[in-house]
């Protein structure tokens, strides 16, 4: 029945998640899940909120979770975003932040959602090539036109990591430009670039607790950038009259 479709669901070319065998006990290193169970304080405190105010709606300014976020941190809790998982996150970062009339940069080989992103949003953008050893180099960023630079860190499929002296020279050498960096795998290998939201109001970081904290079924990611980047986003996200799922912990 696609006569009923949308031009734009026409145009699209959709993402197409990792294949899910239902085999007991698998390692699915396509879908990235950690073969670890979560923390077991984590499953104490959702374990703790399962009780009769199931009922009622959530926090959907998700405040006790930014609060956890900005604690851990150590930054201000209007710094910090939540969402439905850093896929929901990433979606409203593309529509809030993302769209303008120079295209937005990322690599040729990277998260194949971006793209997606782009088609959904009307968004033009352009790929920049990884060198011969798969990473990116800042310079080829730092001479290009660009409305916005998205990086995965460590990038994926990939797994090179940029380092925090070349973020800050990218960040430095386009002030005008947001920088978004995408750190669902930081903890894996690598120094989140949290700490340089505090001196550069032109990044914001991207993060889940799906990867290395197991908690994929919880949907649970969050940014963290300037006040004035996260007021966008709010804006947003109340505009799509969506309330978050979840409280937070």
């Amino acid at each position: 029945m696609s006569v009923y479709w949308s031009d734009l669901v026409r145009r699209l070319t959709p993402y197409v998640p990792g294949e899910q065998p239902k085999i007991a006990n698998l390692v699915k290193l396509n879908t990235n899940e950690n073969p670890y169970g979560p923390s077991p304080k984590a499953l104490a405190a959702m374990a703790a909120e399962t009780s009769e105010t199931l009922r009622l709606y959530p926090d959907p300014n998700s405040d006790r979770f930014k609060q956890a976020v900005a604690r851990f941190f150590a930054i201000d809790p209007a710094s910090v975003f939540a969402g439905n998982g850093s896929d929901e996150v990433l979606a409203h970062t593309f529509l809030a932040l993302l769209k303008h009339d120079k295209p937005l940069l990322f690599p040729d080989i990277t998260y194949s959602f971006y793209p997606v992103y782009c088609g959904l949003y009307d968004i033009v953008y352009a790929t920049v090539p990884l060198d011969a050893e798969f990473g990116i180099r800042v310079d080829d960023y730092l001479a290009q036109e660009a409305g916005a630079i998205i990086l995965a860190n460590p990038n994926a499929p990939t797994s090179r990591l940029l380092p925090l002296t070349e973020i800050e020279r990218l960040l430095a050498g386009k002030p005008e430009t947001l920088i978004v960096i995408d750190e669902a795998y930081i903890d894996f290998g690598g120094e989140s670039a949290v700490p340089l939201t505090q001196r550069y109001p032109n990044l914001l970081v991207i993060q889940t607790l799906s990867k290395s904290r197991s908690l994929a079924g919880l949907r649970a990611g969050y940014a963290i950038g300037h006040p004035a980047l996260i007021e966008a986003r709010d804006r947003q996200s109340r505009k799509a009259d969506r309330p978050h799922a979840w409280s937070g912990f």
